[in-house]
């Protein structure tokens, strides 16, 4: 009893953390906060460890935070302090506060995947169920762009929608695909993980097409990694074969019967228009947006993300790398980029030390990072970097008799 409790209790905090929820009756305080208070005290009452490199990079974000807040007595603006305040917290710090109290690798894994997997199910049933829509859009503050009359998008039991919902409900399939991977399961937690990726995948389609593109990306390499055993052929081309049989837009027909004001015929141009090579709707719309110039001002920095009404994105642009680079000046954002990447590289390079685990997946999932900034600020919205940085902690965590558990590397203290 006393184990499932815990289990419970990881399992809370990991949806908490993942989905941050701002709920109504208590807004000042989004479950990301107070999950992370609560690990805080848990891990200074537990007297646990920090790792050095942690603290070190830390100290380079702290060196950044000094330059945007002295940018912000000019511009008025202290969105960008916010960001790298929240950013070190829960993309840096959290992770490895967290990984004192996770066993090994597989109990990751399945948190992430069945945190991901609950919020499938009842962003599901948000979407075919006014009723259910409507209480969370009464319990909920959105601080997205989806609201409950939009039918377009589905409304989950989280704060965030669209492409930020889409990439958070990817790391529940990436997460599953790591533990097919990895472990051989015996049939039935193999057929349990693929229903559970079933779910996600059906409910990324009615969030956000990045989360969607992330996920094909990710079964592809699922299958390329596969062993040429005639077993694994087989396997590939049944499930294959089956996925083909279906007619997804009749199903998706089906489903909708009862949403009003839904256009399957806008439903699937929208799907599709994210895997066009020529005239892609989200390139396109990047491609025009307005990159500011090269200035004296924009080398130093503005310190604005927003503009001076506070509702409007000051650089005019949605990529993460320009509204960066308008807000903290063009030195300032290169050096925190490379210092970001430079730090997960030199995490994954610790963890090859204590196993010969293969690490290929977390440098993919490190390039992924940094392609999603293209798009939108995926950095500051904080759920998909602290998976990324856990997943690289977590990942050699294994012994010889398949019981894994955790390598502290020597560093910490």
């Amino acid at each position: 009893m006393k184990k499932w409790f815990y289990s419970f209790l990881k399992l809370l905090f990991v949806f908490s953390i993942l989905f941050d929820i701002n709920f109504k009756f208590l807004p000042s305080l989004t479950t990301s906060r107070l999950a992370f208070l609560a690990l805080l005290l848990l891990v200074l009452f537990k007297n646990k460890r920090f790792s050095v490199s942690s603290l070190n990079y830390l100290a380079v974000l702290s060196f950044i935070l000094l330059f945007s807040i002295g940018q912000y007595l000019f511009s008025g603006d202290f969105t960008q302090s916010s960001r790298i305040i929240w950013f070190s917290l829960y993309s840096i710090l959290t992770p490895f506060l967290f990984i004192n109290f996770i066993k090994n690798r597989n109990e990751f894994f399945n948190l992430i995947g069945l945190a991901v997997t609950i919020q499938a199910v009842l962003t599901v049933l948000s979407y075919l169920l006014p009723s259910v829509k409507n209480v969370f859009d009464s319990l909920i503050i959105s601080s997205s762009n989806v609201y409950a009359t939009d039918w377009l998008r589905a409304m989950g039991f989280t704060s965030v929608g669209g492409a930020s919902f889409s990439v958070i409900q990817s790391t529940g399939v990436i997460s599953f695909l790591i533990l097919d991977k990895v472990n051989n399961f015996h049939f039935l937690k193999r057929f349990l993980i693929w229903v559970s990726i079933l779910i996600i995948f059906i409910s990324i389609f009615f969030i956000g097409r990045t989360g969607l593109f992330i996920c094909i990306l990710s079964f592809i390499i699922y299958f390329v990694s596969l062993k040429l055993k005639l077993k694994n052929i087989a396997i590939t081309v049944v499930f294959l074969f089956l996925a083909s049989q279906i007619n997804y837009v009749n199903v998706v027909q089906n489903l909708t019967s009862g949403v009003d004001g839904f256009n399957i015929d806008l439903f699937v141009n929208w799907i599709e228009s994210s895997f066009k090579l020529k005239d892609n709707e989200t390139t396109q719309a990047l491609n025009e947006m307005p990159v500011p110039p090269l200035s004296f001002e924009t080398v130093l920095g503005t310190g604005r993300v927003r503009d001076i009404s506070g509702l409007e994105n000051a650089s005019g642009n949605d990529s993460g790398y320009i509204q960066t680079y308008y807000s903290l000046g063009f030195i300032l954002a290169i050096f925190f980029y490379i210092s970001f990447f430079s730090f997960l590289i030199y995490q994954i390079n610790v963890q090859k030390k204590y196993s010969d685990s293969k690490h290929f997946v977390l440098y993919l999932l490190v390039l992924a990072i940094f392609v999603l900034e293209f798009k939108e600020p995926f950095i500051f919205h904080y759920s998909f970097p602290f998976f990324v940085l856990s997943s690289i902690l977590t990942f050699s965590k294994k012994d010889s008799n398949n019981n894994l558990k955790i390598i502290m590397p020597k560093e910490n203290l």
